[in-house]
């Protein structure tokens, strides 16, 4: 494989990892959270809020926005 796709093809016991997990029984492709995994806020009515403080002022701090919106800190951070 690594002839036809070059340095883009996957690591075997990648493959195989995966094989393995679809025999198991798992299908959603799509990562499983992990501990210490930043979370994604979907919420785009905050999400349009923090970018309206940010074109009010871009040098706003985290925490100010974290005040002025009631968000937690972590969800702020990222």
């Amino acid at each position: 494989m690594k002839e036809e796709y070059g340095e883009q093809c996957l690591a075997r016991c990648t493959i195989f990892r995966w094989c393995q997990l679809y025999e198991a029984g798992r299908v959603n492709i799509k990562d499983l959270p992990r501990p210490g995994q930043a979370h994604v806020e979907n919420n785009s009515a905050t999400i349009s809020a923090v970018g309206e403080l940010i074109r009010q002022n871009r040098r706003i701090p985290t925490r100010e926005i974290t005040v002025e919106l009631s968000l937690s800190k972590e969800l702020c951070i990222t």
